[in-house]
Parts: structure tokens; sequence; C-alpha cells
């Protein structure tokens, strides 16, 4: 079990607040599915938990997929982040309730997602056109969280219904998944298009959203809510292994800018040189990260009905399908159109 090592939060290992667990357990504490698959992952402790305490977020990640299996519900994370209420995600779900505009909004919330989990990485920008709220786990690996992901960006599309407007709908989302069998009730739930096999986990926004006015804000509310939310931080482990910050900072560029060694240097505040020597102590470059993750990508999309070599170039930053042709040859010693699912 992750403990406190000093008063500002900084925890042993990835971590988030039993309150997470509040949601599965108002659900499913009768169900005899979900009580074996709290002693499978060591959470059968959590029920004499306080909702500030800590456990393992791995532990709570493995919940999540086993809990789908043995209900035999490929969207269980989608579909309880459409229960959860604000009180549901912590001060930081009742500061987005209190806020003028979803920008306003949407920002606190992210900057705040730290009081609830660590080894996470949430963020707001713009995205050409658009903006893109993008949601990862780092520091665990490789291995992908459908049911967490969905989970994430299910609660964050609800609490801004909750707190702006309930018609609202993302643009698109994004999923770095392969599609479950539920891809229809996905898209009902965002009411929006859902793509798979992507770079990121993302929301799409219009950005003529953003700014428009909801509600004159209760000030000192919002700095009560504030001043707890400092107690509650957990340290987002600024000394995790640079190949997991690297991926995350390649998983939002891909497909939208250059992934060159000066930008993803630049996303980490550090000199090109002082990022390769990191890369090289961890036993790894940016070349082999940016080829594994494109290599990921690639796979993911060929697999899914109907995909088009130019979408799939284009996801992964190459200018033509071409030049995405002759890397994943040179990947794989195939063509891509040999994985092509159909």
């Amino acid at each position: 079990m992750p403990k406190h090592i000093d008063s500002q939060n900084i925890v042993e290992t990835p971590s988030l607040r039993a309150l997470a667990l509040a949601p599965l357990q108002r659900l499913f504490s009768a169900r005899p599915e979900f009580i074996d698959t709290l002693e499978k992952t060591d959470l059968a402790h959590a029920a004499h938990l306080g909702p500030y305490d800590l456990i393992p977020l791995l532990s709570f990640l493995e919940l999540l997929e086993e809990l789908s299996k043995r209900l035999q519900n490929p969207v269980l994370g989608a579909e309880l982040g459409q229960s959860l209420s604000a009180p549901d995600l912590g001060p930081a779900g009742l500061l987005m309730l209190q806020s003028a505009t979803m920008r306003r909004g949407i920002n606190r919330y992210v900057l705040r997602l730290s009081a609830l989990q660590s080894a996470s990485d949430m963020r707001f920008e713009p995205m050409g056109d658009l903006f893109s709220l993008s949601y990862q786990i780092t520091g665990l690996g490789r291995q992908i969280w459908p049911q967490d992901t969905e989970l994430s960006l299910s609660s964050t599309t609800h609490l801004i219904r909750q707190s702006f407007d309930s018609r609202w709908a993302p643009l698109e989302v994004h999923l770095a998944h392969v599609p479950p069998v539920g891809v229809e009730r996905l898209e009902r739930i965002f009411r929006a298009p859902v793509r798979f096999g992507q770079a990121a986990n993302r929301l799409l926004f219009a950005p003529e959203d953003l700014d428009l006015p909801y509600r004159d804000e209760d000030k000192p509310l919002i700095a009560v809510i504030e001043r707890h939310i400092e107690d509650l931080l957990l340290s987002q482990a600024a000394d995790a292994p640079m190949q997991s910050r690297v991926e995350s900072v390649i998983a939002h560029q891909l497909g939208q800018q250059p992934c060159t060694l000066a930008s993803v240097a630049a996303m980490l505040g550090l000199s090109p040189r002082k990022l390769q020597r990191h890369l090289a102590a961890e036993g790894t470059s940016l070349r082999t990260i940016l080829r594994d993750q494109r290599m990921r990508i690639a796979e993911t999309q060929l697999q899914a009905p109907g995909a088009r070599m130019s979408d799939v170039a284009h996801a992964l930053g190459y200018a033509d399908n071409t030049a995405f042709w002759r890397a994943y040859r040179s990947w794989t010693g195939e063509a891509p159109s040999t994985r092509r699912s159909g």
C-alpha cells in the first residue's frame, strides 16, 4: 500500500484517492464479480479507507479491466463515467462546477487532477483550429488501459455537461486502443464520432464553446476549494523514467507537429543534449521511442475495418503514404497492406 513520505503528498508508487472506488462500490457492491475482483487486485481492504486515503493506481487500473471482463461489458469505464457527479471527482470536480466558462473550468480541472491521482498527464491546448483535452497514464510502462481511459474521458464529458450545457458534445473522441465490441454504445455516450488507434486519448472542442458565460463565480468559495486542493496535491513524479515522459510528449505531438529532439526537449524543459544523455542512460533513444509508438499506432489503425492508408500516415506524422509505406517496411519487413483488416 502506498503511503506518504512527507507532508507534501509525495508517494512511493503511482497512486490515487480511494474516493475513485466509491462509484464502483455504489453500483456493484452486491455483485460477486466485484467482490472477487477486489480480492484479486488486492483492494479488498479499500472499503475501510477514507475517501482521501491512497490506493495503488495500478491496482485500480487492473480492477477496471478485470471487472469489464467479468461483467462482459466492454464499455464499462465509459458507462461508469456517465454515473459520476462532481463530488465523485473530488474538489477538482467542484471547481469545474463553480467556473464561469468552459475554458476556465477545464483549465482549473486539468491543473488540479493531481489532487486525485499521480502518474497522469492531462493537457488542454490548441490543436490546429480546435482545442484538445488529452489524458495519458505515465510511468507504468507501455500497456494501454482502455477502461480507465474511457472512464476518464467519459466522466470529464459528463462533468462538462453538468457544469455548463447538458447538450454539449465533443467534436470527436480519440482513443489509443483498438475498437471494443460496443463502438456504437461509445458513440452514443459521447454523442460524437470515436476514432481508435490514435496517438493520444483526447476530446476535441470547438473554440466558440469555450468562452460562453454560464454563471457569476463565487470567488470566496472557489478560494476555499483551491486551498483544500493544495493540501491534497500528489507528486507527479518529476523523477519518473525519462522514457515515460518522452512517450507522453510524443503522444501529444504526433500527427500535429514534427517530433524532433529539439521540440521534445523543449516540452520537457531540457536541452537536446541533456535529453539524449538521459535516454541513453535508460538504454533507449528518441528514435527508438518514436518508432515504437508509431508501430503501435500503425498496428492498431491497420486492424480497423475500412482503414485508409492516408489517415494512418497522417496520424503518424508522415507527409504521404509513400513515406509511411517505406517506414513500415523497414520496421517489419512487410508492406502495411498485409496487416489491414478485411
